[in-house]
């Protein structure tokens, strides 16, 4: 018996392969070619399992799927990106796959913070364009070190960005979060916890590693903004919804932010020149962060052994309760 399994993700033919190595015997993995409605339908009906990446699951493509018995996450976002609802009427487990995307987020981070901070991204354009800048940036650059980090969720991300925050050696690193951890945790991190006012008011960089939710959307707004420090940089690699994309941009724009790295936006894929594309202070990136090559392999060995546990008659592992 062969277990069918669409990968809802448009892939080019690397990632194919990557995958492809990753596949044991008894699966055949369909892809997107087209990515419309009339594909996405006609693949739906024979798929068993959904692999799912940052393209929404919507209710529809559950209600089009009749054989679908499982969706994997290849990360952990779920929030924002399955029809939840529509898999718990149908009794269809959902299992994210955290492994790798921790790690691989927190070094994107960390580059975003570094990149932004040296104008690296403009620098790059520049000088590949001709243009040399040796001192043009000197006086607005701004490094880790002596830096005050805040960190709004100090989750699985959170710590590993907090982890790879103490080599360099920063004044000091702050947290906020729904949840007090515990002081074993913080010592081991060298982070303290601030209420979400303070943190914003006192950070030389702010990096978001929230899910979306209620609560978090918007949670970077206007209001949120004004109430920085001049010259701040702001890092999200979480969800573009947890910030109010006209407040970043007016933030930039007025000069009240000293910059942003932003993997993710608002409304993805983003279509045409991104807005914040005239921004020497800005790094862009298409929502990619946790993926690395090492990563993917890890990511697909741990889905193809979470469907396989299933098939089995065996316990999923990192099962969402729906």
């Amino acid at each position: 018996m062969t277990v069918r399994i669409l990968y809802f993700v448009p892939a080019d033919a690397n990632l194919r392969a990557l995958i492809e190595q990753e596949r044991p015997d008894g699966y055949e993995l369909m892809y997107l070619d087209r990515d419309d409605e009339a594909e996405i339908r006609a693949k739906l009906a024979e798929a068993e399992v959904v692999m799912i990446g940052a393209k929404r699951l919507e209710a529809w493509h559950v209600e089009a799927a009749p054989r679908l018995r499982l969706v994997l996450h290849q990360g952990v976002g779920y929030h924002d990106t399955v029809a939840t609802t529509a898999l718990r009427d149908r009794q269809i487990p959902l299992a994210i796959t955290p492994g790798g995307t921790p790690e691989g987020v927190a070094e994107h981070t960390i580059m975003m913070m570094l990149a932004v901070g040296r104008r690296l991204a403009w620098q790059d354009a520049e000088l590949r364009a001709g243009r040399w800048h040796s001192n043009t940036v000197r006086a607005e650059a701004l490094g880790l070190g002596g830096a005050r980090v805040g960190i709004i969720g100090l989750g699985r991300i959170g710590k590993q960005v907090a982890k790879r925050l103490i080599p360099f050696e920063c004044a000091n690193v702050a947290y906020h979060d729904l949840l007090e951890m515990d002081p074993a945790v913080e010592h081991a991190l060298r982070v303290e916890r601030l209420p979400f006012d303070e943190l914003i008011a006192s950070s030389d960089f702010i990096t978001l590693h929230v899910p979306l939710t209620d609560l978090s959307r918007h949670m970077i707004d206007a209001k949120a903004i004004a109430a920085m420090q001049d010259g701040t940089i702001l890092i999200n690699c979480a969800r573009g919804p947890v910030v109010s994309e006209p407040a970043l941009l007016e933030g930039l724009a007025s000069g009240k932010l000293g910059g942003a790295g932003l993997d993710v936006f608002e409304i993805e894929p983003v279509v045409g020149p991104s807005p914040f594309a005239g921004f020497r202070n800005v790094v862009l990136t298409p929502h990619n962060a946790p993926g690395t090559r090492d990563i993917m392999h890890r990511k697909f060995r741990q889905m193809f052994a979470n469907a396989e546990r299933f098939f089995g008659g065996d316990s999923l592992d990192d099962k969402v309760d729906l």
